[in-house]
């Protein structure tokens, strides 16, 4: 018997070994890679939940197994212990008396359940509370909680604000959301409390299997209008599934009511639990890991893009380069051909309608029209987008000739352009640490709960809540009565517009020989909430939009004149990139306009606008920029005014995506006029986006 004894002693060591060793895994030096927050936390919560199963399964095989292999030793667990004697069969003297027994069984059960109906609908306020205070806390925390600090960590690159600026109004409008439900749905009593407690319970358990399996074409937060009905199907699915998810619940709820009630308490801390495990991941973000691998090289204290600098110039020299969002020659073409006048105030510019692109999209536009940085042959796509600012000399050789240099955009970095800001920054006047990122609690939480409505609601509802990143950007921060220095930049053309016409440009002599300021506006992007005027509109086009950031250009220009600056200053108009789509393959021509004006001497900045139609783009931009600061341009090849008319082979970089992601970046040659796509073709060169 002993023997038999030590041989399960063994075995339970040789199960709690094997989980050991399991556990073991842990404690393995990690492995630092970037992945999506957004979807890291969704894999996360699925091994948590995968980890609970498991661990529950384990348990009861493991138990099963012992029960056999102890009956197969012949070992008595219960021996020498007090137990419960066995159950003997009735002895049939007794028969009568089971036969009465019987009869009388189903109306004490009648009367049970009736008991447990008056009981149920006689449930304690204190228990109906406790009950509706978890089932509201599930909800809340999957709504108001989980979703929001995803959406957030996940859009890092993106945003101007970070988890650490908005969890706490969010944690506590949660815990006061939560109270009041749960003192709202204690009200009722009966099954019709437990009815409601259903339907709460139903709307968690909907927004959870929505985010985690029925979001998989959720439409990009880029600001481009959705066609929904372009969404049909998924409609239909998501619709029929949440469906479902009520109807089941409510079956068995009123079915089986009081185990309905301790399985959703149950099941709401688990979810809470598994979610949590997700959570907290997100405070690990990417920046911590890297700078737990290595020495990173993300500033101590997070930067901003701030508007110091936005409203001022030099008496020197200036050069101006606005960069107006998504605006394409085709467009601007068909605009002048409707209203010739359109660009009359850009007197002393010239306009190159031959203007081929750098790189596509935004993400990719700006931190080039930024560096001057473009992907080779010899390059992965990882060394390309980690190395943009390292390698770049362009704004070091702006501020070595004396320029003070003001960027004023989103774009800097991406979630595809991680690493660089601090490199910017130390180059710039604009970028720096605030005192305090002043945030708007109340805009916070409507901002941040219409996100996470949008991605948590079944695809029916889903087109009311639709958001873009410049609107969270806008809406969360609180730009109050701070100092330019302090209000971090956001793309908001018509706020832009109207700060610029009531606060005026005014004269700052920040740089030894003059100013370089980049301005990134939203111009032809979507969506459309300006009219021709620079002014904000409810039914604005994208003509009209259009125009409006012309507008603003016309402003700014005509400010620059009244303080006698206009002639000493180099104003660049283009474009990060002409129109495009989120495609694997290039459907037609994408041309970003370009418009440029010398520095001149006096009164030689009064000529009308002038056409070149020169083979040019933003191939030549980087030389433009630098011959106007002074510097040595040739080794950044032609300025926009040296090229000369005849064949010229230029290269555009377009990125393939399947909604989602990015794929890969394509190369294209183009040998003749941009805007006939029959000149555009494939070089071949290809670069696989391996992130």
């Amino acid at each position: 018997m002993l023997v038999k004894r030590m041989f399960v002693v063994a075995c339970d060591f040789l199960v709690a070994l094997t989980i050991a060793c399991v556990a073991v895994l842990s404690f393995a030096p990690p492995a630092y890679a970037y992945v999506d927050p957004s979807v890291m936390t969704y894999t996360i919560q699925a091994l948590a939940g995968v980890a609970v199963a498991l661990s529950a399964v384990m348990g009861v095989v493991w138990r099963r197994t012992r029960k056999k292999l102890l009956r197969v030793l012949n070992i008595d667990e219960n021996a020498n212990k007090e137990v419960e004697p066995d159950v003997h069969r009735v002895d049939p003297l007794d028969r009568k008396a089971v036969e009465q027994a019987d009869n009388v069984a189903p109306r004490r059960s009648r009367r049970a359940s009736a008991r447990g109906a008056v009981a149920s609908v006689r449930l304690s306020w204190p228990r109906r509370f406790l009950l509706a205070l978890v089932v509201s806390a599930f909800v809340v925390y999957t709504v108001g909680i989980v979703a929001p600090y995803e959406i957030v960590a996940g859009g890092s690159g993106s945003l101007i604000f970070g988890l650490s600026d908005v969890w706490a109004p969010l944690a506590v409008f949660a815990v006061i959301l939560a109270l009041v439900m749960a003192l709202l749905l204690s009200i009722a009593r009966g099954r019709a409390f437990s009815v409601l407690l259903a339907v709460v319970f139903a709307l968690g358990v909907g927004a959870y299997v929505q985010a985690m399996f029925l979001n998989s074409s959720l439409p990009a937060a880029d600001g481009v209008a959705v066609i929904w009905g372009d969404y049909t199907t998924v409609t239909v699915i998501s619709s029929a599934v949440w469906l479902a998810i009520f109807a089941l619940l409510v079956v068995f709820c009123l079915r089986m009511e009081g185990l309905f009630r301790s399985v959703v308490t149950i099941a709401s801390v688990a979810l809470v639990v598994v979610q949590s495990v997700g959570v907290a991941s997100l405070w690990l973000g990417p920046e911590k890991a890297s700078a737990e691998a290595s020495a990173s090289s993300i500033p101590e204290e997070k930067v901003y893009v701030t508007e110091e600098g936005l409203f001022d110039v030099s008496s020197k020299s200036n050069v101006i380069v606005f960069v107006l969002d998504t605006f394409d020659t085709f467009d601007m073409q068909n605009m002048l051909a409707e209203t010739p006048d359109m660009l009359d105030e850009l007197t002393g510019f010239t306009y190159f309608p031959d203007s081929v692109g750098s790189m596509i999209p935004t993400r990719y536009g700006v931190p080039y029209l930024l560096t001057g940085e473009l992907p080779k042959t010899s390059q992965t796509y990882s060394q390309f987008v980690d190395g943009i600012y390292s390698r770049s000399t362009f704004l070091d050789e702006i501020r070595e000739q004396g320029y003070s240099i003001g960027l004023y955009t989103d774009s800097i970095l991406s979630n595809e352009v991680t690493v660089g800001m601090d490199i910017v920054a130390s180059k710039t006047e604009n970028i720096h640490p605030l005192g305090k990122v002043a945030v708007d609690n109340k805009q916070t939480i409507l901002t941040l709960w219409k996100c996470a409505l949008y991605r948590d609601a079944p695809w029916l509802f889903k087109a009311p809540f639709w958001f873009y990143t410049d609107e969270m950007n806008e809406s969360v921060l609180s730009k109050g009565e701070s100092d330019y220095a302090d209000i971090p930049y956001t793309m908001n053309d018509v706020d832009y517009y109207d700060t610029l016409a009531s606060d005026r440009l005014s004269i700052a002599d920040k740089g030894e020989k003059g100013s370089f300021r980049f301005i990134h506006l939203q111009g032809a992007h979507g969506p459309y909430v300006m009219d021709e005027n620079a002014h904000a509109s409810d039914t604005a086009t994208f003509e009209a939009q259009c125009r409006g950031s012309i507008e603003i250009v016309n402003e700014y220009v005509r400010q620059l004149k009244e303080l006698g600056v206009y002639d000493s200053s180099t104003i660049i108009v283009t474009a990060d990139h002409g129109n495009w789509g989120l495609v694997e393959e290039l459907e037609g021509p994408t041309s970003p306009i370009l418009l440029v004006k010398p520095a001149a001497d006096d009164g030689e900045s009064e000529s009308p606008v002038e056409v070149s139609t020169v083979p040019t783009g933003h191939v030549d931009y980087p030389a433009t920029v630098i011959d106007a600061v002074g510097g040595d341009s040739s080794k950044w090849g032609e300025t926009v005014f040296e090229v000369t008319d005849g064949a010229r082979t230029r290269y555009y970089y377009m990125t393939a995506s399947d909604g989602k992601r990015d794929r890969a970046l394509k190369e294209f040659e183009i040998n003749g006029d941009v805007l006939d796509f029959d000149n555009w073709q494939l070089t071949g060169n290809i670069w696989d986006c391996d992130l």
